[in-house]
């Protein structure tokens, strides 16, 4: 009887072992679009760019776009067809290539240059390299958002916990030594992430 006793105790363990992880994440983004209209004889062409950088704990991935379509009256209505779209990134600017103010998001600057992938519909893909300069100014408040989301299942509990803040910002840029002139829309933004995740 006592070695049986020994055997249910020893199956029994296993079973009363949980783990428990508690990790926080910080994250952020500063961002700009660009967009410029050419009149043409049938109608405009349109021109869009995009500049996305998000440093986080370990590495400043950033990525941009262009997109090029056109627009014409057709029997009173607008329609549009795709020129290009382009794209690329970098996976990890340096300190040189990408500096902003975290804590008080007043500014941001960056200088870099992203090897590019152009599509045209019906046309092979072209590669090239595109360098953008871009400097942010915040503008107005900083607002503040965040908020807890969980999750619970028998032994499963999950907990996030998430604040971010958000301010508005004015941009100019250039691609190629070409200005952009003025963003159309421009942030700078960060949010903080702490999970507390619990597996009985």
């Amino acid at each position: 009887m006592a070695t049986a006793g020994i055997m249910a105790g020893g199956m029994a363990g296993p079973a009363l072992a949980s783990t428990q992880s508690h990790e926080r994440y910080a994250s952020a983004a500063v961002t700009a679009d660009w967009r410029s209209r050419v009149r043409l004889p049938s109608g405009f062409e349109l021109t869009t760019w995009f500049v996305g950088v998000f440093p986080s704990s370990g590495r400043t991935y950033s990525q941009l776009y262009k997109q090029v379509i056109k627009c014409q009256k057709v029997n009173g209505r607008e329609r549009c067809r795709l020129v290009s779209f382009s794209f690329g990134f970098t996976r990890s600017l340096s300190a040189t290539q990408f500096t902003w103010d975290r804590k008080h998001l007043q500014s941001a600057h960056l200088a870099a240059t992203y090897k590019v992938r152009t599509f045209r519909p019906k046309k092979p893909a072209q590669t090239s390299k595109v360098t953008i300069v871009a400097a942010w100014t915040g503008t107005g408040k900083i607002t503040h958002s965040g908020g807890v989301s969980t999750f619970h299942s028998k032994c499963i509990h999950y907990h996030n916990t998430f604040r971010g803040r958000n301010r508005k910002a004015t941009a100019t840029g250039s691609a190629n030594g070409t200005s952009l002139g003025t963003a159309r829309g421009a942030a700078l933004s960060t949010q903080v992430n702490v999970i507390l995740d619990h597996t009985c």
